[in-house]
This record gives structure tokens, sequence and C-alpha cells, in this order.
């Protein structure tokens, strides 16, 4: 497959964004190591930190939210569902 195929294909699979609202302070290095970036609540998202995966990776991330840095099992941060169009939308 070529470059601009691989490219195209990955564009049109739809993905997860993950907000990590109300995570304890002392756990931010550990969020930023894991890729997650801070929002200061401008262009209308919340201040959190946040990160974006696909869709398959997501009860994963999910886990992992709830095991390391929330530290309870019934946590259920913010998730917004995007499709290609809402990605790449102007």
């Amino acid at each position: 497959m070529t470059p601009f195929a691989e490219l195209l294909q990955s564009s049109l699979r739809s993905r997860v964004r993950i907000f990590a609202e109300n995570a304890p302070f002392d756990m931010k290095e550990h969020l930023k190591a894991r890729g997650y970036r801070w929002s200061d609540g401008s262009e209308g998202r919340p201040k959190a930190w946040w990160i974006e995966v696909a869709e398959d990776l997501y009860d994963a991330e999910l886990s992992y939210l709830r095991r390391e840095i929330y530290r309870w099992e019934d946590a259920e941060p913010l998730s917004v569902h995007l499709t290609a169009h809402d990605r790449f939308r102007g």
C-alpha cells in the first residue's frame, strides 16, 4: 500500500477524544508521558487533559484512566466520538 493510500485509509477511521477532567494534579506528568495534551478551556473544549485514540483503543485507554489516574472503576470521563468529517472540518 502506498503512503498516500495509508494516509487516506487512516483519515477515514473514527476516533474518540477523551477528556480527563478533574484528574489529580499530581498525575499531570503521567498524562503528559502517555500523550495527553492540556486544553485551557478555549474553543469550546473542557479545561482538561485530553487525548485522541482510535475507537479500537478506547476501552484500553478508559481502563488506564480508571486504574492509574482516577483510581475509581466507575469513573466516566467525557468522551467524544469523532468521524473523519468532525476531525478535518475547517
